[in-house]
């Protein structure tokens, strides 16, 4: 009976370590990945699980880097949208990275959206 609690306790604290070791995690983009779409959009925005600062977000086209702002003093959150310029027909290809509020991890992806 002393093993089984012993065996429930140290189950219960290696839970309890990997939740508080979980990253921020990208849940949607807007235009989604892979999205394949007629009109260019407005705005690129990023939905994470949790509230992060934004460190790097790059968009690019054939080669070339589109220039686009991102306020740096944003405050944390779990949504972050950036205004566009206006894009032509194309592939477009999204690097992100973002900072975890609560632990300070840096989580990066990317991924691609096309205009017709």
């Amino acid at each position: 009976m002393h093993i089984r609690r012993l065996s429930m306790g140290l189950l219960l604290a290696l839970s309890a370590i990997g939740t508080a070791c979980a990253h921020a995690r990208l849940l949607e983009t807007r235009p989604g990945a892979g999205a394949e779409i007629a009109t260019a959009p407005g705005a690129l925005t990023l939905t994470f699980n949790e509230a992060v600062r934004l460190a790097v977000l790059k968009l690019s086209s054939a080669g070339h880097e589109v220039p686009i702002k991102i306020e740096r003093g944003a405050p944390p959150a779990s949504t972050v949208s950036v205004s566009l310029p206006p894009l032509t027909s194309g592939k477009y290809d999204v690097e992100w990275s973002a900072v975890t509020v609560d632990d300070g991890h840096v989580v990066k992806g990317g991924y691609s959206f096309t205009i017709h």
